[in-house]
């Protein structure tokens, strides 16, 4: 019987299993603080428990399951990758991005995704599995420890699709903002969706719509988007805007589109005009994010004279916009390059 990962329980779960080793209520109160708080990476690391428990949660427990295989970082200082291991011999790749007094995490949900974007590493292996609540909240502990600096944000835009393994993400959002865990504020967390429509609105009224709320939309062109993002010929751009216009207008939440602008493919004046009129029913801001190579596709970066002239057709019709500045490109950590295998 595999042992439980003290990361997956919440304080109720964790409450239950020490009683059941009776072992007092207000010790579950204590490991919390120094898995979340105090960012202990070894339950020795927990001093004010006693040698007793301690042995239990190591006989008993995982407290740690990813293995460090390696951390790259970018030329320029701010991304670093963390490359590990699970205990089922599969690779998951975070990564850190730090600019100003920002400290942002970029956690995987799954190994490998199945949802298979055309321009995206992730999708072009074998899919492995979802990650656990625990997996993901470990990746976030690994990064501070090794930085040795508190997070300040989280976004769930690393290998896979949050909303496809809902419900351990749903648990890991609950973790993230517990007092007893990490205590982070909704707003310095985004979740990216491709466009699972019936997961969304149960996703923002579970949320609170608290949680922001990040669309990966790369065409308003309903033939492009299918070819770019395959789920889109099961749930169409006409059923995802029923159902943004929902989150938006009942909800009265916001919505940020993330787009993928691709040489030749999705970057044309005619994208341009029909993205812009989606943003402005839904007061959609936008975030335009320069196509970033894999080895898989010959698709091509637009130059810069392109990318501001689809950027300027949006702000003429007062629609939010903002150029993604690259993060991590030249260690395959961008936007899209975050892959499941090594060769």
């Amino acid at each position: 019987m595999t042992k439980p990962h003290l990361r997956d329980l919440t304080k109720s779960e964790l409450e239950s299993l020490i009683l059941s080793w009776k072992v007092p209520r207000y010790r579950a109160d204590q490991i919390l603080q120094w898995i979340y708080q105090k960012n202990a990476m070894a339950v020795e690391d927990m001093q004010n428990l006693p040698h007793e428990l301690h042995a239990l949660l190591n006989q008993k427990t995982d407290l740690n399951r990813l293995t460090l295989i390696s951390m790259m970082q970018s030329a320029n200082g701010e991304s670093i990758k963390f490359l590990t291991k699970t205990p089922d011999g599969h690779l998951c790749e975070t990564v850190l991005i730090t600019q100003q007094k920002r400290r942002t995490v970029c956690i995987s949900t799954q190994l490998g995704c199945r949802i298979r974007c055309i321009f995206c590493a992730s999708g072009k292996g074998k899919f492995g599995r979802n990650l656990t609540a625990g997996e993901m909240m470990e990746q976030i502990s690994m990064v501070s420890s090794k930085v040795k600096a508190p997070i300040t944000n989280v976004v769930f835009m690393g290998m896979g699709e949050p909303l496809d393994n809902y419900d351990q993400t749903m648990k890991a959002l609950e973790i993230l903002q517990a007092k007893w865990g990490f205590a982070l504020s909704a707003r310095r967390i985004t979740v990216s969706t491709s466009g699972i429509t019936p997961k969304i609105l149960s996703f923002v009224k579970t949320t609170g719509g608290r949680v922001r709320l990040s669309v990966s939309l790369h065409s308003a062109i309903n033939e492009t988007r299918s070819y770019l993002v395959p789920i889109n010929k099961k749930y169409g751009l006409a059923e995802l805007t029923r159902t943004l216009d929902a989150v938006h207008q009942k909800l009265k939440r916001d919505i940020t589109f993330e787009y993928t602008l691709i040489e030749g493919v999705n970057d044309s004046m005619q994208q341009a005009e029909q993205t812009a009129k989606l943003s402005s029913r839904l007061k959609a801001k936008v975030n335009i994010i320069p196509y970033n190579p894999i080895r898989e596709m010959d698709f091509k970066t637009p130059s810069p004279e392109r990318i501001k002239a689809f950027q300027s057709i949006l702000e003429k019709r007062g629609i939010r916009v903002m150029v993604r500045q690259t993060a991590g490109r030249d260690i395959d950590a961008a936007c899209g390059q975050l892959r499941l295998k090594r060769d």
